[in-house]
This record gives structure tokens, C-alpha cells and sequence, in this order.
């Protein structure tokens, strides 16, 4: 099995990181909110790097209007159903109710 060869590192790099990782761990709290501050920067400029996405054509603003207005009829049509259910159960109760009050008439005539 073969090892990976040992890699030389300069004194000055050995050096910088140990000075970091004294400073980051005599003050964890910095070093945390400039880990955080890096990253914001990162994204940033990850942002600013990205192409803006391609202007919409006509026919998908077209579409998307359509389907904008689809859906706004689907929920007018579903409250127009279920106030029509609701009308459609009063009905029955009012029959039933009407043949209630025939028969009670019935029996005192």
C-alpha cells in the first residue's frame, strides 16, 4: 500500500496558522462572527457574479396570465359550488319541514 509523500510546508505558513488557531481559540465569539462575515461576502459576490436570468418572453407572460386567471376562476367556482350546497340543503330541510307541518295540520283538520 502506498503512503501519500510528506508534504513541506514553509515556517512562515506553520507559523500563520498557528497564530490563527491561538487567536481562534483565545476568542471563539470573533472568530465566529468573521467565519459569518465571510461567508456574507462570499454569497455576495457569488450574487453579483451570476448572469441576471433571461428576460421572459411574450408567450410565457402570456401563459402565466392565463394560468393566473384559471386559478382565480377554480376558487370562484368552488365558492359558487359549495354556496350552492349550502342552498341545496336548505331546500331539503325547508321540504321537510313543510311536510312536517302539513301532516300536523292534517291530523287537527
Amino acid at each position: 500500500m502506498k503512503t501519500a509523500p510528506d508534504i513541506h510546508i514553509p515556517d512562515s505558513i506553520s507559523r500563520s496558522v498557528a497564530q490563527v488557531e491561538n487567536c481562534v481559540r483565545k476568542n471563539p465569539g470573533g472568530a465566529m462572527l468573521v467565519a459569518a462575515g465571510i461567508g456574507v461576502v462570499a454569497m455576495l459576490l457569488t450574487r453579483a457574479l451570476q448572469p441576471p436570468p433571461p428576460p421572459r418572453s411574450r408567450a410565457q407572460r402570456l401563459l402565466e396570465d392565463i394560468q393566473e386567471r384559471l386559478n382565480h376562476l377554480v376558487e370562484q367556482g368552488s365558492e359558487a359550488l359549495s354556496h350552492g350546497m349550502e342552498s341545496v340543503e336548505d331546500l331539503h330541510l325547508e321540504r321537510k319541514l313543510d311536510k312536517i307541518a302539513r301532516s300536523l295540520k292534517n291530523l287537527f283538520h
